[in-house]
């Protein structure tokens, strides 16, 4: 794939950089020197913020980034998202669950309305960050269509969206992010498991015949430092529900961060059994009412994962105050 090479583009006395798209843009916003050990601790970071279910509040969730680097004055180089984006190109091909969902709350439309044609006051929005938006499939998603993308690439990920923001990552095809002399190695599985009881296997939300063979063709040297799923490990949360596939890559090749969705839960993180991978349950991106009956976002629905190297990274869950700015009923006034 071919990603947008970052440059720099401005600096204050503590080193803060963000970057730009176009090299012929970059510029001083101010007239700080730059901090030379803050440069050098920038260069081997990666920053990465993690999300799961969407379901087609995905230019809510480019703001929520956006206000980040704002707030931080720190750069976001790409999203992880866990799956059910809500991908679905035209209303003929919504599943029953995304009509009725979107008789009550249009935001379930989010990738028809905004991501399937440009449109001005998305395209600025979008301007205000740079990082693009890596998925893996959820169970709520344009199979069909996805399929048929995915036929046309090679490549570990393929574009859906009008803007080329939007990546779908490939199950079981390792993939690396890079900033600066920082990498970090992410491997994909997307769908959920076969329930017990399901009498037809083969529905299209269901991990494919193909995909499950990638995993299992996956050589014992492969590096994974971080798993990121749409479903659990089988019996993780509900008994007969789940992937067992998950469960085997988290015993071979111990990442150090799991991240998935799917379970409408609540967030949650804990030590895997393998004693070693910090499995990141992210709660989806909604809004619940709180003790003054305003909608605000849920908690737990935006994580900050920053890595420089597999013995230096940290993750944790972004609850700043701001986040209430973007309830329900006002989100759309930041674009």
């Amino acid at each position: 794939m071919n990603m947008p090479l970052l440059m720099w583009k401005s600096c204050c006395q503590c080193g803060i950089m963000r970057s730009t798209l176009n090299n012929a843009d970059c510029y001083w916003y101010d007239s700080y020197a730059i901090c030379q050990s803050a440069v050098s601790r920038l260069e081997v970071s990666v920053n990465i913020a993690v999300f799961a279910d969407l379901h087609g509040r995905i230019l809510l969730c480019f703001l929520l980034c956006a206000r980040w680097e704002q707030e931080t004055q720190q750069r976001i180089d790409v999203i992880l998202q866990a799956g059910d984006l809500g991908a679905y190109p035209a209303r003929e091909r919504l599943d029953r669950a995304t009509i009725r969902h979107a008789q009550a709350d249009p935001t379930e439309l989010g990738f028809l309305d905004d991501f399937t044609s440009r449109r001005p006051a998305v395209e600025r929005a979008l301007s205000a960050t740079t990082c693009p938006l890596i998925f893996v499939r959820g169970n709520h998603e344009d199979h069909a269509w996805l399929d048929a993308l995915e036929a046309q690439t090679d490549a570990p990920l393929f574009p859906i969206d009008a803007y080329q923001r939007i990546y779908c990552l490939k199950t079981g095809v390792p993939y690396t992010v890079e900033a600066g002399t920082a990498s970090i190695s992410l491997v994909g599985i997307g769908r959920i498991g076969v329930p017990i009881g399901e009498t037809n296997q083969k529905k299209p939300k269901y991990a494919q015949q193909y995909e499950v063979e990638r995993l299992y063709d996956m050589g014992d040297d492969t590096k994974i430092d971080i798993l990121l799923t749409h479903d659990a490990p089988r019996d993780a949360v509900y008994p007969g529900a789940g992937l067992e596939e998950i469960r085997l890559m988290l015993d071979i090749y111990t990442p150090a961060y799991h991240f998935y969705g799917h379970t409408e839960q609540p967030f949650e993180q804990h030590l895997d059994a393998n004693g070693i991978t910090l499995s990141c349950r992210m709660a989806d991106l909604n809004w619940e009412d709180n003790q003054q009956r305003r909608r605000l976002l849920t908690p737990g629905v935006m994580g900050m994962l920053r890595w420089q190297s597999r013995d230096d990274h940290s993750f944790e869950v972004v609850n700043d105050f701001w986040l209430n700015e973007y309830g329900a009923a006002n989100w759309r006034k930041h674009l």
